[in-house]
């Protein structure tokens, strides 16, 4: 914790492009060591052993309480628990550290345990399966997450909503088209190609493009890339709400507007998808795809 408050003080060395100096920076740099041992006055565990990166993850206060987070940031999953902790004690913590709550970290446990792994070899399956969770590279846990929440929301007898999707070439999503009127003509033709997504209650419209069932969840997962495995650090998952469906969706949190100031073409109604967490009341909304994506990912020099 002393470590993760002292990172978040610093400047970033990274530069990305037009990101205006007064937004929040998305990466920064710090160095880490687990050596205890003394060199001279200064604790070895201050010295510059290695670079890592940091996420800052920042998803808004309504996501957050909707989708069961705990933490505000993504901070290093190596923590000092007690000795008497089992490996699977261990994989609960390491589940948690990383943004989810105890229910999912106590179902990735059990879903693994169910499949004939336990302790060590548990603990390292979990931590493998996360990959490099710090710069949204998942080896296979983001999946078993979602199945775990899937099966949690039916546990606790959450309904289905439906959502509509406009693809880019239904509606005037391009940059440069901002201004266009929409007209009564334009709107019936314009939804006459849209398609329905379904999905549980409590799941984000990031989510389910990625891990959801049917045709219209996997048409959505084709537009929508979700470089950053929704922890907000990109605008990839950027969609235009429908005006009528505003003020039930909400306005975006001030970290979230970081982001879709950055996104491709964005709109007065512009949301994150990983932000949108599908409830009864949204049940039928209608959200616009852009015609494009602006991933910061692709330009960050992660050092190896």
């Amino acid at each position: 914790a002393g470590m993760m408050g002292s990172v978040a003080k610093w400047r970033p060395r990274l530069a990305l492009g037009a990101v205006p100096p007064s937004r929040p920076a998305l990466f920064a740099w710090c160095s880490y060591s687990t050596a205890p041992e003394k060199s001279g006055n200064i604790p070895r565990n201050r010295r510059i052993c290695f670079s890592l990166p940091v996420t800052f993850a920042r998803p808004c206060p309504d996501a957050r309480a909707q989708l069961g987070l705990t933490t505000t940031v993504r901070s290093f999953a190596r923590s000092s628990a007690p000795c008497d902790e089992t490996p699977e004690d261990k994989a609960r913590t390491f589940v948690m550290s990383i943004g989810h709550d105890r229910d999912v970290a106590n179902g990735v446990v059990s879903a693994l345990s169910e499949a004939g792994m336990s302790g060590e070899a548990l603990l390292s399956m979990v931590r493998s399966m996360a990959g490099r969770w710090e710069v949204g590279e998942d080896e296979g846990l983001e999946a078993l997450v979602a199945s775990v929440k899937q099966q949690l929301a039916k546990k606790k007898g959450k309904g289905e909503v439906k959502v509509w999707c406009v693809p880019p070439n239904a509606w005037a999503s391009g940059e440069g088209m901002e201004g266009e009127t929409e007209t009564e003509e334009s709107r019936k033709a314009m939804m006459s190609r849209a398609f329905p997504v379904s999905a549980l209650e409590g799941t984000s419209l990031t989510d389910v493009a990625k891990f959801g069932d049917g045709e219209g969840a996997s048409t959505l997962g084709e537009y929508i890339e979700c470089a950053c495995s929704g922890i907000m650090a990109c605008s990839t998952c950027h969609v235009v709400v429908d005006q009528e469906w505003l003020s039930k969706v909400g306005e975006p949190c001030e970290a979230e507007q970081d982001m879709l100031d950055l996104a491709y073409s964005p709109r007065e109604t512009s949301r994150l998808g990983c932000q949108i967490v599908l409830t009864k009341e949204l049940d039928g909304m209608v959200v616009k795809i852009p015609g494009g994506a602006n991933n910061l990912m692709d330009f960050v020099p992660f050092e190896g």
